[in-house]
């Protein structure tokens, strides 16, 4: 299985005879979303924060399918993307969001499972924020788990650190995970994982690698990929991997 992180939480899977492009954003640096923001310094800047690490057409070479955990706009836009190229939601809310954008190749999740080629992805549950409120505004995503030639990757998705993570890492032991950390946190509350999240991933599966993506890029990130790597340090937590914007992770 090959994964190649494109920026932010956009990945390049390849697994099973296919190519998957995760969560496409192809917007050019400071042209897309700006969040709120608790942090001054960054109110009002526009993002992406860094350019895309080659061009939107190299991004998109070789790719069946974009798997979209969720439709929020540092995750999936028009931007460079062919309408007709296959999108696959994770249910009919998003298939109509999808459409709405333009893109008319969309297939929603009947059920929990798909195949594609010989790849088998599962959804898994997701909680995006860690208060009732700020989970309820953010609206339904997921993660998924993709399993292929006898590994298994777990992409958890904008998700705070809940017992459904929980419960996946302990069912499934996938032999790698991908978690967006940058505690990105707006007025009404914290969006995704933080350090402290990302440590109870790690002792959940100390043997498999953690992948801590969806950082440097939006502007209510909290942390940074220096602030991982020193937390991991710090923490010994020796299977945790902060990839840069291409590169490629083999598991």
């Amino acid at each position: 299985m090959r994964i190649q992180l494109i920026r932010n939480a956009t990945m390049k899977i390849t697994c099973g005879g296919v190519t998957l492009l995760l969560d496409p954003w192809l917007e050019e640096r400071g042209t897309g979303m700006c969040a709120r923001t608790v942090r001054p310094d960054m109110a009002g800047v526009r993002s992406p924060l860094c350019d895309l690490p080659m061009a939107p057409q190299d991004v998109l070479a070789g790719v069946d399918a974009c798997l979209v955990t969720h439709i929020h706009p540092d995750h999936f836009t028009t931007a460079h993307m062919p309408l007709d190229i296959p999108v696959i939601v994770n249910g009919e809310g998003d298939r109509a969001l999808a459409t709405e954008m333009g893109f008319h190749n969309v297939r929603a999740f009947d059920g929990d499972v798909m195949k594609l080629g010989d790849a088998v992805i599962e959804k898994t549950p997701a909680v995006h924020g860690d208060n009732a409120e700020i989970a309820r505004r953010m609206g339904e995503g997921v993660g998924y788990l993709i399993r292929a030639e006898g590994r298994t990757l777990y992409i958890a998705g904008d998700t705070v650190f809940f017992g459904g993570v929980a419960d996946v890492l302990n069912t499934h032991r996938p032999d790698a995970v991908a978690v967006n950390c940058c505690a990105a946190t707006v007025p009404l509350g914290r969006l995704i994982m933080d350090l402290g999240d990302l440590e109870r991933v790690c002792a959940l599966c100390p043997d498999a690698p953690v992948l801590a993506v969806h950082m440097d890029n939006v502007n209510h990130a909290m942390l940074t990929r220096a602030d991982v790597r020193a937390f991991a340090k710090e923490k010994g937590l020796a299977n945790v991997v902060v990839p840069v914007d291409g590169e490629v992770i083999e598991i």
